[in-house]
């Protein structure tokens, strides 16, 4: 076995001092053998043994004659690079690749490496290209997330039911300033709560935030594109973050928040292990309080705490909290529209633009309203209907529905109050007929016609205050009425006024 250079320094410090091989053999715990022969070197010095200890190793092992021998082979050695690069085609494997060097050097087969040392050499060469660079971050610069492995079951007190409870963890670039939080899942709702969370522990808002591959983050990365959930889009516009999520297969790309869960789930969640939780506020209390003592506890590499260095460099900058609180949103995605245009959302049906029949859209819903969008453009705006119900616009149908629509009972009574109060009258009482309904709805569908037709809505108030007057509910004969202009006539005088006496005639003078 080859003795270090330090050890050698010793050997020849010891010879000089006088000490017996046996002596310095115990000593640095080596053979006497061994420091006989280091003693038979130094007798052929070209050099004093001062020179000799004074310098460097490599100097030292030349001058003492007792370098050592790299290994040298007579094989003929392929290029690695070369093998690298074939590597990354398909269907591609280092046995083939083998047996392709062999068939090259078949001229000197004594001078072929095994497929053992094939191997050997090829990961040498690989490990002495690995090269890791150490990652500095700018303060306010980016906040690492994930979900830790570990789960804490958390028990309904009615139940009995048992919940694993989901724990984020999130942690700042420049000072590992770390937060944890407990959710119920990790389904995109309980994703944005976290971050909602998370910010307003830190009093600020970070430039990016870098995210594992989950799908309530990321539904697709590529080495050509990289596309993320909408509603976490929403969340980080509404912040004002950037999304930067870590490579696949890349751990160095989130290494703060993989050495952050780890810490959780050693100093927080272990120390958990013992107790039961009955609600996840009783559970955030508890890791609130780990996270709190973690943050203060000073760290061996900085010889400060986590919180000494947020408030000293990163707290001031990180860019300040919105305004105005998020509203967070539920979202269906790849939704198709039937062909009825109308989208089904909790028993409630809301329609789009019948263009867009057979089209996948996607639904966001608030506590006040339905969205519908087309490739991230909104093709539909609807109020929440909190029973079930249908919610549909006019411009939203065709021709053939829209008039269809427009004969509805419903839809006649809204137009019957644009015109006036008697036509609204008129309308409900002739809908309002039981055994003649049929002939009632035909009759207000003739005069909705014959007003548009006729454009004479100003003239129909006042024939229908006319018939109500008189119980009249015929269109014909209402018709009649605003032709002939008889609600326009001044009534006859009343001749209760005049006497009888001799000199008048009466009736039965003309019956003779």
């Amino acid at each position: 076995m080859r003795i270090a250079v330090s050890v050698q320094r010793d050997i020849v410090r010891l010879i000089q001092k006088g000490l017996s091989n046996n002596r310095i053999a115990l000593m640095l715990k080596i053979s006497p053998t061994t420091v006989s022969s280091y003693r038979s070197h130094l007798t052929q010095l070209s050099c004093s043994t001062d020179e000799l200890i004074s310098a460097d190793d490599a100097q030292f092992s030349a001058l003492l004659g007792n370098q050592h021998q790299a290994y040298t082979t007579q094989k003929i050695i392929p290029d690695w690079f070369s093998i690298q690069q074939e590597l990354t085609k398909p269907n591609v494997t280092k046995a083939l690749l083998w047996e392709e060097y062999l068939m090259s050097v078949s001229t000197a087969p004594e001078r072929t490496l095994s497929y053992s040392q094939f191997l050997r050499l090829y990961n040498k060469w690989l490990k002495s290209r690995r090269m890791s660079m150490r990652q500095f971050f700018r303060p306010g610069e980016k906040m690492f997330v994930d979900f830790c492995g570990q789960t804490v079951p958390v028990i309904n007190t009615e139940s009995g039911e048992v919940t694993k409870a989901q724990i984020f963890v999130a942690v700042l670039g420049a000072s590992s300033y770390t937060f944890a939080y407990a959710v119920p899942s990790q389904k995109v709702a309980q994703w944005i709560k976290c971050h909602s969370e998370a910010f307003i522990f830190f009093g600020g808002v970070p430039e990016e935030v870098v995210p594992d591959n989950l799908k309530s983050a990321v539904i697709k990365h590529t080495h050509n594109e990289i596309i993320t959930n909408q509603a976490y889009e929403e969340c980080a516009e509404h912040y004002g973050f950037r999304i930067m999520p870590a490579r696949s297969r890349r751990p160095k790309d989130k290494s703060l928040a993989e050495i952050g869960v780890q810490i959780v789930q050693r100093w927080i969640l272990a120390a958990l292990r013992n107790r039961s939780f009955f609600s996840m506020e009783e559970l955030n209390t508890a890791i609130r309080a780990g996270i709190e003592k973690m943050n203060v506890k000073d760290s061996k590499t900085y010889n400060a705490s986590r919180l000494a260095r947020f408030n000293e460099a990163e707290k001031q900058a990180l860019n300040p909290l919105p305004q105005t609180a998020y509203i967070q949103a539920e979202w269906q995605y790849h939704v198709r529209v039937p062909d009825d245009y109308h989208i089904c959302w909790q028993k409630s049906y809301y329609s789009v633009p019948y263009r867009y029949r057979f089209s996948i859209v996607d639904i966001k819903v608030t506590d006040s309203a339905v969205e519908i969008l087309l490739n991230r453009f909104r093709i539909a705006l609807h109020p929440r209907l909190n029973t079930p119900g249908k919610s549909t616009h006019p411009e939203h149908m065709p021709d053939e529905h829209k008039y269809q629509s427009e004969q509805e009972p419903e839809a006649l009574l809204l137009w019957a109050d644009s015109i006036g109060p008697h036509v609204a009258r008129w309308v409900q009482m002739n809908l309002e007929q039981k055994r003649h309904y049929a002939n009632g709805l035909k009759s207000v569908r003739r005069l909705k016609k014959w007003v548009r037709e006729e454009q004479n809505r100003d003239r129909t108030e006042s024939g229908c205050e006319f018939a109500l007057r008189f119980n009249i509910l015929s269109f014909e004969q209402l018709k009649r009425i605003i032709k002939n202009k008889s609600d326009l006539m001044s009534p006859r005088e009343s001749t209760s006024w005049v006497k009888n006496h001799g000199n008048l005639r009466g009736p039965d003078y003309y019956k003779s």
